[in-house]
């Protein structure tokens, strides 16, 4: 008599989820990934992406980057996005401030890049400060 394997039918995620366990051998199960607490201040986004734009704008000033082109394929961006990042450096240096200091609390309203852009695109710092005034978070 000879041996046959039958094979049953199986999912994708079945196979992938034997072929990792057949690879790990008895390491078999993982820590569940631990996540951070709700209520945990960190940079917001705007902050960091600011603070990058005046990181690239001093190198550029340096002579570390010849130019913005230069620096975008550095960073792996595009020149459109790096130029939407330098336009944040046109807003009032009092914003900026405020800006750089925000902190994302999760399951809060954020300031985004988006909400900035007519700010952003307003020449006078006076109603950059009227525009800003009316979408600043509040402080908790």
């Amino acid at each position: 008599m000879s041996t046959t394997e039958v094979h049953a039918f199986c999912t994708k995620r079945q196979k992938r989820a034997e072929a990792l366990a057949l690879s790990q051998g008895d390491q078999g199960v993982r820590a569940p990934k631990q996540r951070k607490p709700l209520g945990q201040r960190r940079p917001a986004v705007i902050a960091c992406q600011l603070a990058l734009a005046h990181t690239i704008a001093a190198d550029i000033e340096r002579g570390r980057y010849a130019s913005q082109a230069d620096a975008a394929r550095h960073f792996g961006l595009t020149r459109a996005r790096l130029s939407q990042l330098m336009k944040l450096l046109c807003i009032a240096p009092d914003i900026q401030e405020e800006i750089l200091a925000l902190e994302h609390v999760a399951g809060r309203g954020r300031v985004t890049e988006r909400r900035l852009k007519p700010v952003s695109e307003t020449p006078l710092w006076s109603q950059q400060r009227a525009l800003w005034a009316t979408m600043r978070p509040k402080r908790s």
